[in-house]
């Protein structure tokens, strides 16, 4: 191992932490869902995949935050399943993320913008 600073051991700075919560509500305000909807929404609609389990802890922790309600599914044809929704303080979360959210995306732009300036259009792998 070396002890450069190159690009192999640099932090990922592709991710944004917790981006899921905000996905998860966005998802949630159009409607109610349960865990696998989610999941499946969450990498066509948003382009996060996530594990099953992981999601489940999230969404444990978004209901002790208050972001969002969840209530057992009655189902005769197959197991029974927990239902979430979003509740009026997980609205309130989603609009301040993504003002949030706007911000870093016109800093990123502009850091971006002028790397390519800077280096006259090298692609950004």
């Amino acid at each position: 191992m070396c002890n450069c600073q190159c690009a192999s051991h640099l932090k990922d700075f592709g991710t944004i932490e917790r981006f899921i919560e905000p996905c998860i509500l966005l998802l949630l305000s159009q409607k109610e869902s349960h865990g696998y909807g989610l999941m499946e929404d969450l990498e066509k609609r948003c382009g996060e995949k996530v594990d099953i389990g992981n999601l489940y802890r999230t969404l444990r922790r978004m209901e002790k935050n208050g972001w969002v309600t969840s209530d057992w599914d009655k189902n005769d044809a197959g197991p029974d399943r927990r239902t979430y929704a979003v509740t009026t303080d997980g609205l309130h979360y989603l609009e301040e993320a993504i003002i949030s959210l706007t911000r870093t995306d016109t800093i990123l732009h502009h850091l971006l913008e002028g790397y390519k300036k800077m280096h006259h259009g090298d692609k950004i792998l």
